[in-house]
């Protein structure tokens, strides 16, 4: 468990910390006055290859036989992916080349994520998987806060800001390797079709209803920590009326609660859902926690209450987000095959974000009389709605308790 969380928080700073700060940066040297363009461009192109690389990669990884076993290979992958975008960063010097060495990232980051979560559903039994997918899940808040961590002693250096983080990820990567029990799957190969590669991207909600329920909750609960990331910078700023040089250390301040209460919540939920053998109360009770900050933050006329807000979101968000990855395992089409249903999982955590973008704007234009005027409360509470609505979703798993 060591090595696995150490990966998965080592591939999640070398993601996070590039995403977060690194891409800005660069975009930032090679053209001040287009920056936000290359940007647009670079991280879109991330955006599509995460949500189809994510369950292809489940599905080779399902169906390797090498000697290395199945996930092993794809560890290994993402270490080399790490360290080939990480170099190309460095070196990057047009748009282009910038989103090349992003595409190489978000590659590592998409293999360590398939084969660390698959590893949960492969080496543990039901009965013990809370603990580990709490801290699993808790690996890209951690992750973020190690990555920016790391290079901020280096101020903007690009090499020191792109390497700290990314010899961590691979010094994780292939630790975990070394020390993984990873045997060969003898099981014949599925025949390769067309069909094959279509369904990668699809399981039968009729036959599988547990796994879509799973699924439609996690979309559903993340569109309200989605609404949240994505104005909670413009509501600072209109609400509570912070100047744009101190709303870094607003937004630093926020990250902190988030991933202290998480940290300090996740593991002993998990624990306890393993020790109780129940996973849905705590899910669908995490959920409403989740949407009663939202409808707080929404509602906060102080900044303080809105930090208060922040640390009930934190409570429901952290337990929401172990215990359900804990619950999602036990629902699998395919409990032998396990990556590229997880993955699947995985992918409800990113669909949200463009999906809320584009409702935002009738969302933000709810109650609003004039032309330019926002409602920035509008998403937190449609966000809390989603959230209750996920939590009613867990409740209709009959497979689990």
């Amino acid at each position: 468990m060591f090595f696995l969380v150490f990966a998965a928080i080592g591939a999640a700073a070398a993601q996070m910390s590039v995403t977060l700060l690194t891409l800005s940066l660069k975009a930032n040297q090679i053209d001040a006055s287009d920056a936000t363009s290359i940007l647009a461009l670079v991280s879109g192109a991330a955006g599509i290859v995460s949500l189809v690389g994510l369950p292809i990669i489940g599905r080779l990884s399902d169906q390797t036989r090498s000697r290395a076993g199945r996930r092993r290979p794809f560890l290994l992958a993402a270490a080399a992916a790490f360290s080939v975008g990480a170099v190309t960063m460095i070196v990057a010097n047009d748009a282009w080349s910038l989103m090349l060495a992003n595409l190489a990232f978000t590659l590592g980051s998409v293999c360590a994520g398939v084969s660390t979560t698959a590893l949960i559903a492969d080496q543990l039994p039901s009965n013990r998987r809370g603990l580990p997918s709490a801290l699993i899940s808790l690996s890209t808040p951690v992750g973020a806060l190690v990555g920016i961590g790391l290079g901020q002693p280096f101020g903007t250096s690009i090499v020191a800001l792109v390497l700290s983080p990314t010899l961590l990820a691979v010094a994780g990567l292939v630790s975990l390797t070394v020390f993984l029990h990873d045997p060969q799957v003898t099981q014949e190969r599925r025949p390769f079709s067309f069909l094959e590669v279509i369904g990668v991207f699809w399981v039968n909600p009729l036959r599988y209803p547990g796994f879509a329920l799973a699924f439609a909750s996690r979309m559903l609960v993340f569109s309200g920590v989605a609404a949240l990331n994505t104005f909670q910078a413009i509501y600072l700023i209109d609400n509570f009326g912070f100047a744009p040089k101190d709303l870094g250390q607003a937004i630093l301040l926020t990250v902190l609660i988030n991933t202290v209460v998480s940290l300090l919540v996740a593991p002993l939920m998990g624990s306890l859902s393993d020790r109780l053998g129940r996973r849905k109360p705590f899910v669908v009770i995490a959920a409403t926690i989740l949407a009663v900050g939202l409808l707080m933050a929404a509602s906060a006329e102080t900044f303080a209450f809105y930090l208060v807000a922040l640390v009930v979101i934190a409570v429901g968000q952290g337990v929401y987000f172990s215990v359900e990855l804990a619950l999602a395992t036990q629902v699998l089409p395919d409990p032998e095959n396990p990556a590229k249903d997880l993955a699947l999982i995985n992918v409800a955590n990113n669909l949200p974000v463009s999906i809320v973008a584009t409702v935002a704007p009738a969302i933000l234009a709810i109650g609003v009389t004039a032309n330019d005027a926002k409602n920035f409360s509008a998403p937190f509470i449609a966000g809390a709605i989603s959230a209750l609505i996920g939590a009613l979703a867990i409740a209709f798993i009959r497979r689990v308790r």
